[in-house]
């Protein structure tokens, strides 16, 4: 499949990898797909987003607060015998107030390859899928963006709501602008 991507489209999933070790995630993720998109200077997805009023550090800025859990339960692991405040009183006298509110970083992979989450891989998927529909050659970063939002729910469109960009709004102009560039 990345054979056909154009070369904007591949430079996209580069710096996704690039930002999701920056984020401290050890896999890319549909938002890091996103980021990756917002950072092109030109072209069908980076101008929607724009236009949106979405730009890499914005969408970078949500993405940090953004959970990448559900939080702890504290009545679930009273059940097994565990008092979330007094792990949380010994892990703040450790290593400071507010400690179990930082994510852990993991360390950056070593590797250069880009393993990718399953909701990234069927974004991928949805935009192969969208340029075989429209009998495109080639995999633009504006099929990307468009597989990101049909999928329906991943991080990426968790962030668009924290934006309060409307995802269909944003897939409609990213295939209007994929026509008028055609």
């Amino acid at each position: 499949m990345f054979e056909r991507f154009t070369t904007q489209a591949r430079q996209t999933v580069r710096l996704a990898l690039s930002e999701a070790r920056v984020l401290g995630a050890s896999r890319i993720g549909a938002e890091h797909l996103l980021l990756g998109l917002a950072h092109g200077r030109s072209g069908p997805a980076a101008d929607a987003l724009r236009a949106a009023g979405l730009d890499a550090p914005g969408i970078r800025k949500l993405a940090a607060v953004q959970p990448d859990a559900a939080p702890l339960d504290a009545d679930s692991l009273a059940l097994l015998g565990i008092d979330l405040d007094q792990v949380t009183r010994a892990a703040e006298a450790a290593f400071g107030p507010g400690a179990l509110d930082r994510p852990a970083r993991p360390e950056p992979a070593a590797s250069t390859r880009a393993r990718m989450t399953a909701e990234s891989r069927e974004a991928m998927a949805l935009a192969l899928r969208l340029a075989q529909t429209r009998h495109d050659k080639e995999i633009s970063s504006g099929h990307l963006l468009a597989g990101i939002i049909d999928q329906g729910n991943n991080g990426a469109l968790r962030l668009l709501a924290a934006a309060d960009v409307d995802p269909a709004a944003l897939r409609a102009d990213t295939v209007r602008r994929m026509a008028t560039a055609a």
